[in-house]
């Protein structure tokens, strides 16, 4: 997490890495109604914030992961759409 937001991120090259945080900030994306992001140490201690109370934490996840079902099946041609 200090290399995702280090002030030096000067980008090797290639692929870029498939870290935590590149893919928990993807994750972020897909909740449905909020700009969340993990762009700062700020918003990594909100996510650690959530994480400690269990019935918020479990919410948060079902929240990505409904967000990530839609997302998946508006990207499926062979989904019915209504």
């Amino acid at each position: 997490m200090q290399f995702y937001f280090g002030e030096n991120n000067k980008r090797p090259r290639g692929r870029p890495m498939t870290t935590l945080s590149v893919t928990l900030n993807n994750d972020l994306k897909h909740i449905p109604g909020e700009k969340m992001t993990l762009t700062s140490q700020k918003d990594l201690d909100l996510i650690r914030d959530i994480a400690e109370n269990r019935d918020e934490w479990r919410t948060f996840i079902a929240e990505i992961r409904r967000g990530a079902d839609e997302a998946v099946r508006s990207d499926d041609p062979t989904s019915e759409r209504l």
